[in-house]
Parts: C-alpha cells; structure tokens; sequence
C-alpha cells in the first residue's frame, strides 16, 4: 500500500526502502525495518527496487549491509535530475560518531543532491553538530507513530502496583534508569516495588539473546503492573517506550522526553530520587491512576497518529526537495 498525504495541496508517494539481506527478525523492537514503515501506511521495498523510480520521495532505514551500500552508492552516480529525492532516517542522536562503516556512509552522503535526512529523535548531541554542518541537505521529522493494533487494555485495578523498569544499563546513556537501578540494588523496599526487565541483548548484531520478551511480549508484560518508567537518554529524547507505555496503558513515571505534547507532560509527576515518592505514587487512588494511564494514552494517540505524522513529514520534505530545486 502507498501512503499519500495531502497537505497545503501536496500529495507525495512515499516508500520506504530497507536492507535486502539485514536480520530485521532479530530486531529486539519494532522500530526499524518494514516494522517502521508499517504503522505509517507506506510500502517497504528492499533497496534493491529504488531504481524503479516510482514514487516521489524514499526514506532509507539505517540498517545497512554492503551490498546495500554498493547498490545506494550507484542510484547516487545517476543524475540527480534523474532520480528521486530520498531521505536516510536517523535513529539514533549518537549516529554520527559511529564507526560502522555502511552507518558512516549514510552521513557521507551529506550535501549530495537530493539526499536528505530524516530525524525519529529531535536533533541532539551529535546529530545536532551535524545538522548545523549541512549547506544543502535539509533535516525532517519522522518520529515512531502510535500503532492502535498494539494497545491492551488491562484494568489497573486488576494490577501489581509495581514500577516497570527495563532496558539497557549506561551511566552515560541513561543517568536516570543507571541510577535507579543502583538505588534498587542496595535497597529492599525498591526490590520489592519495581520489576526489573534486563535488556535482551542485540541478537540483530549475532549477539546473545538473553530472553524473548520484546514486540507484543514486552508490552503484554508491562501491562502486568500500574507504573512504567520512561526515561529518555542523556540527550531526554522520545524512545519508543513512550508510545509503548501507552500501549500497555500503565501510569507513566520519570521523566518527560522533551517533544512530548503538554498534555502528555501532565501524565508524569515531577520526578525525584526519594523512594518515598515513588512509593506515595504507587499508592495513589486506583481512579487517579486511572485517570493518568487514560489521559497518557488519549494524548500519545493523537500526538503520534499515523496521519499527523504522515502529514507533517510530507509537509517538511516536499518544503525541503522545493528549496533545494529552486
């Protein structure tokens, strides 16, 4: 299916095109690949069919292999008149100081004609330095969409009144969560009120898996508990998390990633340190807790609908494409 967006009486075909050969199975989320595009109404292609030039715009995920490389490398020895406009997402505010070579390629390619990229995070960090470097390659928006199909709805009040806590473990990356974790371990009483998933590993990186509990699994599991800790790296960016705190329909804790809307922002209570807090919070009336998850959920639904979504980045990379041709 193509998804096409009209706005300001723009309608832009969209595909996404991925890797032929990467193990999107082993994905531990669905963030990357087809997965990505799938919420957004776009047809995923392997990069192996750019060349047909039916459509207006691409979006090239960054999981790239060297085969990929090689066939992107000759698509952008074609005239750019030529050819079409495509944007290479960024997934990750750290991308830049990479030394994956096929990642490296991708910001290689800055100020080449027609290629552009396209931001899941807010530019932060690196990224940020990045984009302040570029003279014509422009930068858009293009954030994890709200999947409806993902929601599971699980009454709090049937609940362990318990934090969820999950993923990978990095002072650096992720103060907030490190921190946490560290007070849990000295401390009985945190023990005892927060559930700690371990991260799971990179089996997409032919690394170890340490258990099976992503996708549907990890969503369903969070949903066994009233509360999810949502923390979003050093730079407070918008993890998938968020969308999935709301999928399970939990009671958001920690901090507000900074592209929230202020609706969602009032989910959150200002956060803290203390376990006392956390507990107090635990502790809320069930019907104010209620209230939270559903006001959390209404908000993330409408601020990461598919159409909104489809719509703004229509909007920003056919501005993009239209100045860089004028």
């Amino acid at each position: 299916m193509f998804a096409a967006a009209a706005v300001w009486g723009i309608v832009l075909r969209v595909i996404y095109f991925h890797s032929d050969t990467h193990p999107y199975d082993k994905a531990i989320y669905p963030g990357v690949g087809p997965a990505f595009a799938r919420p957004l109404g776009w047809e995923a292609r392997p990069i192996s069919g750019m060349d047909g030039g039916d459509f207006d715009t691409g979006v090239v995920d960054n999981r790239l292999e060297q085969a990929d490389v090689a066939r992107l490398r000759r698509y952008l020895e074609y005239p750019a008149k030529c050819r079409r406009p495509i944007f290479f997402r960024i997934s990750d505010p750290d991308m830049p100081d990479t030394l994956n070579p096929s990642v490296r390629f991708i910001f290689d390619c800055a100020d080449l004609p027609g290629v552009h990229y396209a931001t899941t995070y807010d530019p932060e960090g690196p990224f940020l330095a990045f984009t302040r470097r570029l003279k014509a390659s422009g930068v858009a928006r293009l954030p994890f969409a709200y999947d409806s199909s993902r929601e599971i709805d699980a009454p709090l009040r049937g609940r362990s009144r318990r934090l969820f806590l999950s993923g990978a473990n990095s002072r650096e990356l992720y103060p907030v969560r490190y921190a946490l974790r560290r007070r849990r371990r000295w401390s009985p009483l945190l023990r005892h009120l927060i559930h700690d998933l371990e991260h799971p590993g990179y089996p997409e990186q032919g690394k170890l898996q340490r258990h099976d509990i992503t996708h549907d699994r990890f969503v369903a599991l969070a949903a066994r508990f009233t509360h999810f800790l949502l923390c979003g790296t050093r730079f407070n960016v918008e993890l998938m998390k968020y969308v999935e705190c709301a999928y399970a329909g939990s009671v958001p804790v920690g901090v507000p990633a900074n592209s929230l809307s202020a609706g969602a922002k009032r989910c959150f209570r200002p956060y803290t340190v203390r376990s006392r807090d956390l507990v107090s919070d635990l502790r809320e009336p069930i019907l104010g807790l209620e209230k939270r998850a559903a006001a959390y959920r209404d908000a993330m639904r409408e601020l990461r609908s598919p159409s909104r979504i489809v719509g703004e980045f229509v909007a920003q990379a056919s501005a993009i494409v239209a100045g860089r041709a004028a």
